[in-house]
């Protein structure tokens, strides 16, 4: 993951969809543990659509994020 918010880490999708890769620290860390992501864990695609959670809101592979989101609609921001 790259340092910062930069090219190829924020993707939007249909509607209000957006996806963002995130470092997991502070409250993305305490919502990802609280949504069952393990604490080894250390970054995540964070899933939003107009600002909620879609499903439980973090996934930690490429393959649990095409389980919520068609992959070929997203386009970066």
């Amino acid at each position: 993951m790259r340092e910062g918010q930069g090219e190829g880490t924020r993707w939007s999708g249909p509607g209000k969809v957006r996806v963002s890769a995130v470092r997991l620290v502070g409250a993305h860390r305490v919502w990802a543990s609280y949504m069952g992501i393990p604490e080894g864990v250390d970054a995540a695609f964070l899933v939003t659509d107009g600002g909620a959670f879609v499903g439980r809101g973090y996934y930690t592979s490429v393959e649990e994020l095409a389980e919520v989101v068609d992959l070929s609609a997203l386009t970066p921001y």
